[in-house]
């Protein structure tokens, strides 16, 4: 999220017709009952992993709240755990943004090689790290929610998700 310039109605129209298929995801936080804030995984690869993740909270009295915790987790442990395409995950993070930097590296996301002295840098997760690393997390945020670690999805099948999504909500709604 570096992009600073104003952007026109037509370049957000553009934006979205790029990004309106099955290897892209957005979706709204709602934290509290509240919609808090925006997290996505785009540019799915087969053999990349599952894209580069962002997360972007514009409430300002949820910047300190479990929101960004809880759906950065929810997320990965979909990508990771629910539908097993991919063991790496990526994100890319301003040098600037200490608070992102140590917020990412507690999840398990290490700095990619080549990447010093870049202002928009790629970090990558593997599924080894996060298991190693967001199990504590997994496990706080369980305690947090009564003991309930249970991951709960739902969704729509489209053909603007991977076949394998599909499947997965095919597989839960029988």
């Amino acid at each position: 999220m570096d992009y600073r310039d104003y952007i026109t109605p037509s370049m957000q129209k553009k934006w979205f017709e790029s990004v309106n298929n099955k290897f892209n995801y957005y979706f709204i936080i709602e934290f509290e009952g509240k919609q808090v804030g925006l997290i996505n995984a785009k540019n799915f690869s087969y053999e990349n992993g599952f894209g580069e993740g962002g997360i972007f909270i514009w409430d300002k009295d949820y910047i300190n709240s479990f929101a960004a915790v809880f759906s950065t987790l929810c997320l990965l442990n979909f990508v990771f755990f629910k539908v097993k395409l991919c063991t790496l995950s990526h994100a890319r993070i301003l040098n600037d943004n200490d608070r992102a930097i140590h917020y990412n590296q507690l999840i398990g996301y290490k700095l990619a090689p080549g990447q010093d002295g870049i202002y928009n840098q790629l970090y990558e997760l593997t599924l080894e790290d996060y298991i190693k690393n967001g199990h504590k997390l997994n496990k706080a945020a369980e305690q947090l929610n009564n003991g309930n670690g249970e991951l709960i999805y739902t969704g729509t099948v489209s053909e603007n998700n991977l076949d394998e999504i599909n499947n997965l909500l095919r597989t839960k709604s029988s």
